[in-house]
């Protein structure tokens, strides 16, 4: 039985990840609570999501150490190699001699791999970066695919559609550390009040430039200890996800429909815009996902949001031209958000794209039957995948001649700098990517109802 320490545990963690298929934040989120030291906890998720997001290449480096395929090796064994080899390639603060040996420790419940366990991660150490790549010009996509540390498939339609150079910067923002990002809950509290708050509880914040209730916190142990979280005064939102609520732009006493809310995360942030006045209609196909948006909402203090069970593509009990405004934020591949989701990028395949489209666009048709006229509809994603963003709403605008779209540059809460964000901007869309924009890769449309 391998130890509970704070290695310990993300090998529990990266084996169920691979076994299982478990998503690593959820495994993070329920099992670090057990851990009493912050910095354990924090390096515990280092372990995790920097193993995962660099497994590729840390299993290229420990290939050329081994004599056996890694598919031989107990599932264990090999999250120990792994976690071995990114301590020893990738983080600095942690000794070399004390990456092996207690990689060695971890192994020990299965005495026939500690010597393996021993001698490879040696040889990593003594060679460190010092190995051949595939070749950048022979075999670009495997070059990439193994610098990188990103499935084949998606450095290949990376290429196709921009070249080396942005594919390259692409996959290097994908393996940035994730930011926290918070949402001030402006219902209770200024930006500047909760600064101070979270200053004095010990949180190093820093103000986003871009959307006027964000900031940027680090040190904060558990976010869910801090009595400023427990009273409401804030929410755990990604940046570019809390551009939505400004764009919907929803007013105080609306109408509202969020056709997939869960969980709920840019539903409250739309009743927060609405200053709690009117009503929201927060539609979710799962019932235990309907209980994280009334737990979010009465943390928030928040009473018009209706959470209601049922398919985004039937939304059950909506009357056609009912809704003032429309948020679809649709089900996707989220491959704008792979450098938050570590594991992502192993869990999907390039057919999944297939199917996703015709879902969006049913959800989307069924949604816009909803919105009265002179009412906006506002589609989006977390991903950068055109089938899922430009090419669907073309799709969708070439059989819907009564909508057009809202000029986005008048909407944004800040200035686009880039010629090719304004030119999509005033048509109604705007795709944003982890390496122009540093933000979540995330897009966003949005169009208004001018007849019946």
């Amino acid at each position: 039985m391998i130890k509970e320490t704070a290695r310990g545990m993300a090998v529990h963690m990266l084996t169920r990840v691979e076994t299982q298929g478990a998503y690593a934040n959820l495994l993070l989120q329920k099992n670090i609570i057990r851990l009493t030291d912050s910095r354990d906890r924090q390096f515990v998720t280092l372990l995790v999501n920097g193993t995962l997001k660099h497994r590729l290449t840390l299993d290229y480096a420990l290939r050329l150490h081994l004599s056996k395929p890694m598919s031989s090796l107990p599932h264990e064994v090999r999250a120990i190699l792994r976690i071995g080899a990114f301590q020893l390639l990738y983080v600095d603060k942690v000794p070399a001699a004390v990456a092996v040996n207690e990689s060695v420790e971890l192994a020990k419940p299965y005495p026939k791999f500690t010597g393996l366990v021993n001698g490879v991660l040696r040889k990593v150490m003594d060679k460190a970066w010092d190995f051949p790549w595939p070749d950048v010009k022979r075999e670009t996509v495997r070059n990439l695919s193994v610098r990188y540390s990103h499935p084949e498939w998606m450095i290949q339609r990376w290429l196709k559609r921009w070249g080396v150079e942005e594919t390259e910067a692409l996959c290097r923002a994908n393996n940035e550390p994730a930011h926290t990002w918070i949402r001030t809950n402006t219902l209770k509290i200024s930006r500047e009040e909760l600064m101070d708050r979270l200053t004095q509880e010990g949180v190093t914040v820093e103000p986003g430039a871009r959307i006027p209730e964000s900031m940027r916190i680090q040190h904060f142990g558990a976010i869910d200890r801090l009595e400023s979280f427990q009273e409401g005064l804030f929410t755990v939102q990604d940046e570019s996800s809390q551009l939505v609520a400004h764009i919907v732009a929803p007013k105080p006493g609306q109408r509202v429909l969020d056709a997939c809310s869960a969980p709920g995360g840019k539903t409250t942030h739309l009743a927060q815009m609405m200053q709690d006045e009117g009503e929201i209609q927060a539609f979710d196909i799962h019932e235990q996902k309907l209980e994280l948006i009334n737990q979010s909402a009465q943390r928030l203090g928040i009473t018009i949001i209706h959470p209601q069970l049922g398919d985004a593509r039937d939304l059950p009990g909506v009357k056609l031209g009912s809704q003032q405004r429309v948020l679809v934020d649709a089900p996707c591949s989220g491959l704008g958000v792979l450098r938050r989701r570590a594991d992502l990028r192993w869990q999907k395949e390039e057919k999944d794209l297939k199917g996703l489209p015709l879902l969006q666009l049913a959800i989307l048709e069924r949604a816009a039957s909803c919105v009265e006229v002179g009412g906006d509809i506002i589609y989006s994603t977390c991903t950068i995948e055109p089938e899922e963003n430009f090419e669907l709403v073309k799709t969708f605008r070439s059989t819907h001649p009564e909508f057009e779209p809202v000029n986005l540059v008048e909407d944004l809460p800040f200035e686009l700098e880039d010629p090719r964000d304004i030119q999509q901007a005033s048509k109604g869309m705007l795709q944003l990517l982890p390496h122009r924009h540093n933000m979540d890769g995330f897009f966003l449309a949005k169009f208004r109802r001018t007849s019946q």
